[in-house]
């Protein structure tokens, strides 16, 4: 049985705003402790087969449900929602709504949902992450526990990766939504204060995991950090009045590609900043600093820390920086300052690299999410950073921004009651997920066998020798009726291999930062006979890609990836667009030993060994180069692990700081 202090409702006892506030005195053991015994696995929910006694159950109620006339199936819809509003949840009550939901799938979008996804949606609405292979339905599956706690008078939260997923998913539940005449909210970016709100106001509601924490740090401010701590009795005492917020708390979410925006998007806190025009790094600043970096030499003057994008200078460096800023004025006669602007612009000027760190477009400096490949031109890099872009790019400057209030992703989205989510691609992220939110990864079988073929590695000793590479494996697959997905993780590289295409006379499509928000229409056209679409990360794409019936009697989809990317679940995630719901299809490494994680992450020993490995300028089938290739990718993943501890004890910190006046947000 789902407990019932779990099922967090606004009202008298949780207050208009629930949410699940951590004590700045508990320490992790106690929280790791915590978090074990709030989310233990019901025994039927340990796999499909042992839920099968709960399916047979579900498929009898249905039986009886679909017997009944459209005033019966009213009557009955109606005493359920009262039953779920007014008491915890029970399993009797869950059948019954399971069945109802199937039907209510089945009448608005003509779509029979699984007994895999009837597993799934009992997992997610027991608080747990599931992770489903791509393709399996995972959109619908969504709407089970949304529907449910929705009818038991719950908040609910559906968080997607971006707002394109946001408003498809949105749209396309909407009829299930109102044949239990529940309402359904979309919270964009666009959107003014009073749309925001009235989103918030639904029994459902689509959001991006970035705005549904901004509009929190939002709510914050306007409650000036109330309702906790010192400041807030005060406040209380003098009778003074907070703001509306938009939010109606933290009660319950549903995280669409889970990990992604809980692991992958993690690294950094989400800051809510203001314009201070005319305050912080001038273009004049700006200019001077980029003018002395250029004028030095790397290993002499400074030295690059590139696994964390970080410059600093030698006594030599130091020196020549004195030298040349001798006759400035104001703040460049402080020893502290120069260097950290000299630093500053070292790193802008060799650590963030354009079309793989950033896309100059519409004479902006656009940063690009390294999780999603998509630009986000809403952030911008903080301390004067973002300005010494724009001025190394020759763009137009804008305004500088003040951070007022900041919260990690673990900190947020550990605020709710209840949080659960889904991916194709959790297995490798199960243990930090267990430890920093608490749920477990519960896996659910594919409703048919894989048919996925994996072709061997093949690893080329330079970039030119991969290219030809792949013209010839692309050449080839075309010829055969194949659609082909190559992938890349970087813009730049993308561009490099849709001019070789281009050159050959090759008809392709793009899909990167620069070309996202046509990204619909091109992943929809990719499953053509001989269609070859170039894209960067695929992850959140969510639309399918579904091969013409001549792509799949030639084979299917096939996928081929040119770069190595940060972590095992991004390669899956690229791996997981061929050979969907069971059809054919194929997918292949071609690498470089040039590739920027091998050279930054090998040593001087694993490099001697790669350069042996491809002696005879390919390499095809070689487990040493895949090991060599694995033990990068898990040192990227270690190192980001470890800024995303950072960030979560950086705020634990903060919050034990400030605790006496409220919460640090």
């Amino acid at each position: 049985m789902i407990a019932a202090m779990d099922i967090a409702r606004p009202g008298i006892r949780l207050g208009p705003r629930p949410e699940v506030i951590a004590s700045a005195d508990r320490d992790g053991v106690d929280e790791f402790f915590q978090k074990l015994l709030a989310h233990r696995v019901d025994s039927e929910l340990r796999s499909l087969r042992r839920f099968g006694k709960r399916l047979k159950a579900i498929a009898e109620a249905e039986t009886h449900f679909v017997q009944l006339d459209l005033l019966a199936r009213n009557c009955v819809l109606l005493d359920l929602k009262k039953r779920l509003a007014a008491r915890q949840l029970r399993k009797l009550d869950l059948v019954q709504a399971f069945a109802m939901i199937r039907v209510a799938v089945e009448q608005s979008l003509g779509i029979r949902l699984h007994d895999e996804q009837l597993y799934a949606g009992w997992c997610l609405l027991a608080g747990h992450f599931v992770e489903m292979n791509t393709g399996e339905g995972k959109t619908v599956t969504a709407a089970l526990p949304a529907i449910v706690m929705a009818m038991a008078a719950v908040p609910v939260h559906v968080i997607s990766a971006n707002e394109y997923l946001v408003s498809r998913d949105s749209a396309e539940l909407e009829p299930v939504y109102r044949w239990f005449g529940l309402s359904l909210g979309l919270v964009l970016a666009e959107q003014d204060e009073a749309q925001k709100r009235q989103g918030y106001g639904c029994d459902i509601t689509y959001c991006t995991h970035q705005q549904v924490v901004f509009d929190y740090l939002r709510d914050t401010q306007i409650l000036k950090h109330d309702r906790h701590g010192l400041a807030a009795s005060l406040r209380d005492l003098l009778e003074e009045q907070p703001g509306l917020p938009v939010q109606r708390g933290l009660c319950f979410a549903i995280v669409d590609e889970a990990d992604s925006v809980l692991i992958d998007d993690a690294r950094t806190p989400l800051i809510l900043s203001e314009t201070s025009a005319g305050e912080g790094l001038s273009m004049s600043e700006a200019a001077v600093a980029l003018a002395i970096a250029r004028s030095l030499q790397e290993n002499g003057d400074y030295l690059l820390k590139r696994e964390i994008r970080q410059a600093r200078l030698t006594d030599s460096g130091l020196r020549l920086v004195r030298e040349r800023t001798a006759q400035l004025s104001g703040s460049w006669q402080f020893e502290r300052y120069r260097q950290e602007r000299v630093c500053q612009a070292l790193a802008a000027l060799h650590l963030h690299q354009r079309d793989v760190d950033y896309l100059v477009q519409q004479d902006r400096v656009e940063l690009i999410d390294q999780a999603t490949g998509r630009p986000t031109p809403q952030r911008r890099l903080q301390h004067g950073l973002h300005r010494l872009l724009e001025v190394k790019e020759r763009c137009s400057v804008s305004d500088e921004s003040n951070p007022i209030a900041s919260l990690s992703y673990q900190r947020f989205f550990a605020r709710y009651h209840r949080l659960c989510g889904m991916s194709g691609t959790l297995k490798e992220a199960s243990g930090e997920l267990r430890r920093v939110y608490g749920p477990h990864v519960l896996s659910v079988p594919p409703v048919r066998p894989s048919r996925r073929r994996m072709l061997p590695l093949q690893i080329a000793a330079s970039r030119t020798i991969q290219l030809e590479m792949l013209l010839q494996q692309v050449q080839l697959l075309r010829s055969r009726g194949r659609a082909i997905l190559v992938g890349t993780r970087t813009v730049r590289l993308s561009d490099e291999v849709s001019r070789l295409l281009s050159a050959h006379g090759i008809d392709h499509e793009v899909l990167n930062a620069r070309q996202d928000s046509a990204e619909a229409l091109v992943v929809a056209a990719a499953g053509r006979s001989g269609q070859v679409t170039v894209a960067t990360n695929m992850a959140g794409r969510g639309t399918d890609i579904k091969p013409e019936a001549a792509v799949v009697e030639a084979g299917g989809l096939h996928v081929l990836n040119l770069e190595i990317n940060d972590s095992r679940r991004v390669d899956r995630q690229l791996q997981g667009r061929a050979a969907r719901q069971g059809q054919p299809g194929s997918c292949q490494d071609i690498l470089c030993v040039d590739d920027d994680v091998l050279k930054l992450e090998s040593g001087a020993l694993a490099k001697r060994l790669l350069s042996m490995a491809t002696a005879g300028s390919t390499t095809s089938n070689s487990s040493l180069v895949a090991a060599l290739i694995r033990r990068a990718q898990r040192r990227v993943e270690s190192r980001h692990r470890q800024q995303r501890i950072a960030v979560a004890r950086g705020q634990t910190q903060l919050q034990r700081i400030l605790a006496v006046g409220g919460r640090s947000e």
